[in-house]
């Protein structure tokens, strides 16, 4: 079953499933939505609820960056870097109204899945806090000016759950140079991860940024099982 739900603007999808203690958020780009009958798709073929966050057009540069940073070229906006009222909604706003509309009371594992800016975001929240106890990001933006300084400043990480990183092998070749780091800084953020002890995976798979989102998408929910 499908309940559809708005908070703050943010349009969410939530898909019923046999599991009733653990749920797979999705944070996507509201341009590029997923069929209603994929998403039932996966919750059934992976017994999981899932609830998709659309992120707004408007707002995606801007809700999952963790700072402010100019655009990436001399033309591009910048970034707002309001990633943490983003993860506060999601915490004290969004999960509490999915996992009601679905029925859930006593859920105790969340996992989160991410693709580019959302997947950085992933990372991101999940270096902080315990709210998603696995994450997947999908071609994560690990280029993003002074993450990979950030990421080695935090403290080692005490986690339970996974960690799964997939990358287009064509991404580090982008035409725009600020993007080209993004293979060697995603290799740099699995090492550190297995090096905690963090049961860490990464695949290199074909194509660039934009290829094949829903068997991308696909492949978290097998890692993440």
């Amino acid at each position: 079953m499908i309940r559809k739900i708005n908070v703050d603007d943010i349009d969410c999808i939530c898909v019923s499933g046999e599991d009733k203690q653990r749920v797979i958020y999705m944070i996507y780009p509201a341009l590029v939505p997923f069929k209603n009958e994929w998403l039932e798709e996966m919750a059934s073929k992976y017994g999981v609820p899932v609830v998709m966050i659309y992120i707004p057009a408007d707002g995606w540069n801007d809700m999952l960056t963790p700072w402010a940073e100019p655009g990436e070229t001399p033309d591009s906006p910048p970034f707002a870097g309001h990633a943490a009222e983003t993860l506060r909604i999601i915490q004290t706003q969004i999960i509490p109204e999915a996992e009601k509309s679905l029925g859930l009371s006593e859920v105790v594992e969340r996992d989160l899945i991410g693709v580019s800016l959302s997947g950085l975001f992933t990372l991101w929240q999940w270096m902080q806090c315990d709210i998603f106890r696995s994450i997947a990001c999908l071609s994560g933006s690990f280029w993003y000016p002074g993450f990979i300084e950030w990421f080695e400043k935090q403290p080692k990480p005490q986690k339970t759950g996974k960690a799964y990183f997939l990358l287009g092998v064509k991404e580090p070749k982008a035409w725009i140079k600020a993007y080209r780091s993004v293979g060697e800084n995603t290799e740099f953020v699995v090492k550190e991860l297995k090096s905690y002890g963090i049961d860490t995976t990464f695949q290199w798979v074909p194509g660039d940024h934009f290829a094949d989102p829903a068997g991308r998408a696909e492949d978290a929910f097998k890692n993440l099982s």
